[in-house]
């Protein structure tokens, strides 16, 4: 129950987080705001210590001392890999959106629209990629309380996505942007990636079927 509790407070500081950063954005004139400024120093700490920690401290690994439960039990090994393998794809995506920012300057605060590198498969890739991460962690860790969470995270991400776009993206680049959108998919994750997450996620529920329904524990 404890651990419970600090799982919905640690969404609730990732919340508050996220709900004060657009706040910020739609009221502040941002280029000319000292306090967008000094937020968005901080901003990304808030982001990350709950994804991190939730998959950490929910972890199957402290059953004996926790009261945890392990989901994926001894076919465990299997799906650290597959964590592993999420965890780096999702580092990928994130490495080359942020190249590609850099390069164009966003890093300084000069908006360009990006369409080159990953943003020509996907408009939001740094959703994606905290969405493989967390995901991905979820399974390294056997946390089944972060593999509840995910979904909604996911949703979460489409959300944060449709802010994006309707009060950066489009106020900032217009036609522009709306021609861009037309090339890139609207979804979180394109094909073929939406494929392998159902085949993920079919099986992950599987396991979960046979572990707790009908392998004794």
């Amino acid at each position: 129950m404890d651990l419970i509790i600090l799982t919905g407070i640690l969404i609730i500081i990732f919340l508050i987080n996220y709900f004060l950063y657009w706040i910020i954005f739609l009221k502040t004139e941002r280029k000319k705001s000292e306090a967008w400024d000094k937020y968005t120093k901080i901003y990304l700490t808030f982001w990350l210590i709950p994804i991190i920690s939730i998959p950490i401290m929910t972890s199957g690994f402290f059953a004996p001392f926790l009261g945890t439960v392990s989901y994926f039990q001894e076919i465990l090994l299997w799906f650290i890999l597959l964590g592993i393998i999420l965890v780096i794809l999702g580092l990928k995506f994130r490495s080359s959106a942020m190249k590609v920012n850099k390069i164009k300057g966003l890093a300084k605060g000069n908006y360009r629209l990006v369409e080159k590198s990953v943003y020509q498969i996907m408009r939001h890739p740094m959703n994606f990629s905290w969405a493989m991460i967390f995901l991905g962690l979820a399974l390294i860790f056997d946390s089944l309380i972060a593999l509840i969470i995910t979904p909604f995270f996911f949703l979460f991400l489409e959300f944060e996505g449709f802010m994006e776009e309707k009060y950066l993206l489009i106020p900032e680049f217009g036609e522009e942007f709306k021609k861009y959108k037309e090339m890139t998919s609207k979804r979180l994750f394109p094909t073929p990636y939406n494929i392998l997450l159902i085949i993920i996620a079919i099986f992950i529920i599987y396991v979960g079927v046979l572990n707790f329904f009908i392998t004794p524990i």
